[in-house]
């Protein structure tokens, strides 16, 4: 589109589309930095809001927590690798219609 003093703009938008609300959550990860699969990061589709992303060990300890989709697990408790093996998630979040999506599952660590 042109103005009548000849200036020119441009604008673009993303639209994501989805068929329907859902959280994928992988089975395993390799937190080994290589740059693959070194996080553990849920895909949200549709949510608006992350309640919580909780991750424990074998021994129900936290290893992780957060209320940020954009971050995810690394591997790490407390600065040290944990080992390799399975571990429980959890995660709660409200979708854009407004309903609550709770998840629990496994994941393996593979190193």
């Amino acid at each position: 589109m042109q103005s009548d003093a000849g200036c020119v703009a441009t604008d673009s938008v993303k639209i994501t589309v989805f068929a329907k609300a859902a959280i994928y959550v992988p089975s395993a990860f390799t937190p080994n930095n290589d740059g693959l699969n070194d996080l553990l990061l849920p895909k949200y589709a549709g949510m608006k809001e992350l309640k919580f992303f909780k991750v424990f060990n074998r021994w129900g300890q936290q290893v992780f927590y957060t209320t940020d989709m954009s971050k995810g697990w690394d591997g790490m408790l407390n600065g040290k690798p944990q080992p390799t093996g399975s571990y429980v998630w959890v995660v709660n979040a409200v979708d854009v219609d407004g309903k609550l999506h709770m998840l629990k599952g496994t994941i393996i660590i593979i190193r």
